[in-house]
């Protein structure tokens, strides 16, 4: 008698039609389980690009904020990122060789 119970719920139209609606809301939709799972992720991926790229502004912001108001910040970042130095200075520029790891100076007269 428990086994007559247990298999007449697959005889019953209605339980299969509510699993073959289930299957299509979950992959054949346009609405799909799978579109929504794809689409969080590509959501979460923008407002992390999106926050990094408000921190990148906010960061150039203030260094340019420095190159328009501050003299010596420019004098410094000439000197070392443009390697400029005044006209009665010499300027030595030690840096490392990758190969031999020797320190090789470079002079500008």
């Amino acid at each position: 008698m428990e086994k007559r119970k247990k298999y007449k719920i697959f005889k019953n139209k209605y339980f299969w039609i509510s699993i073959s609606f289930l299957i299509w809301i979950s992959f054949f939709d346009s609405n799909s389980l799978i579109l929504h799972y794809k689409f969080k992720k590509s959501i979460q991926e923008m407002t992390d690009n999106r926050d990094f790229l408000k921190k990148k502004i906010l960061l150039e912001d203030t260094q340019l904020k420095k190159l328009t108001t501050d003299s010596k910040y420019i004098e410094k970042l000439a000197r070392e990122k443009f390697y400029m130095k005044k006209e009665d200075e010499d300027l030595f520029i030690v840096s490392r060789n990758n190969r031999n790891n020797n320190l090789t100076p470079h002079i500008y007269e």
